[in-house]
């Protein structure tokens, strides 16, 4: 059956673009299979190639020539099922002794970008935020100055590591990182773990979404799978 945004798919593309306009509106895998009447598991199937996209497409944006979240996510790709399923926290009653997923948030003119820092701990933050030197010897210090804020989805914390803008009378004002981080929590606020990879592509789809916030995502969706579509394998 033809359809140019999803290959090898026995699925009409007037179906397809209906399922994409759903998940457009930010319905949920069991909103979109109830309303579309292709089963959950297909759903899940086509939603996890397209966030998949969706962040490749995002790493393509990256202003850094080599994106550590690209990286991170590559190594996921390999990993074992096993290790794959395994849950990290994004709740602060998660078990924590599981260990946090902990991103940074890089602000430019006119776009948000996230990086996984997959070697970064939660005291590295921490003495960051206290302007401690000693991250000097280990080298972190001077990364971690290139990320407007940093998240510790294990504390559902963001950390600002410049001043907040304000206004005249000196009271810290909102902006986009704020709302920001105010768009993630709520989208991963239904999740009480997720295993890496998922975290992964789900914090790719909100700064997705974000960054294209001012736009019709359906027709932004349609244009990246014309470029670049789907494939069943």
């Amino acid at each position: 059956m033809k359809n140019k945004y999803l290959k090898g798919a026995h699925l009409s593309e007037r179906k397809f673009k209906e399922i994409l306009r759903l998940f457009a509106d930010d319905l949920t895998a069991t909103q979109i299979a109830n309303i579309s009447g292709v089963s959950r598991v297909t759903i899940n199937s086509y939603l996890k190639k397209l966030r998949s996209q969706i962040a490749r497409y995002c790493e393509t944006m990256h202003p850094a020539t080599v994106p550590v979240a690209a990286i991170f996510e590559r190594d996921l790709m390999v990993r074992s099922e096993q290790e794959e399923d395994t849950l990290v926290a994004v709740k602060t009653e998660v078990d924590k002794a599981v260990k946090p997923v902990i991103f940074g948030i890089v602000k430019t003119a006119d776009r948000l970008y996230t990086e996984i820092l997959p070697d970064v701990s939660r005291s590295m933050i921490h003495a960051a935020t206290r302007g401690r030197s000693v991250l000097e010897k280990i080298g972190t210090t001077e990364r971690l100055r290139n990320y407007t804020g940093v998240v510790d989805l294990g504390q559902y914390r963001l950390y600002r590591l410049g001043a907040k803008p304000s206004d005249s009378s000196g009271t810290p004002q909102m902006d986009e990182v704020d709302a920001f981080w105010g768009l993630t929590k709520h989208r991963l606020a239904k999740f009480k773990g997720l295993n890496r990879n998922t975290a992964y592509l789900h914090l790719k789809e909100c700064e997705f979404r974000f960054n294209y916030r001012s736009d019709d995502l359906f027709t932004v969706l349609l244009e990246l799978l014309k470029t670049y579509p789907l494939t069943l394998s």
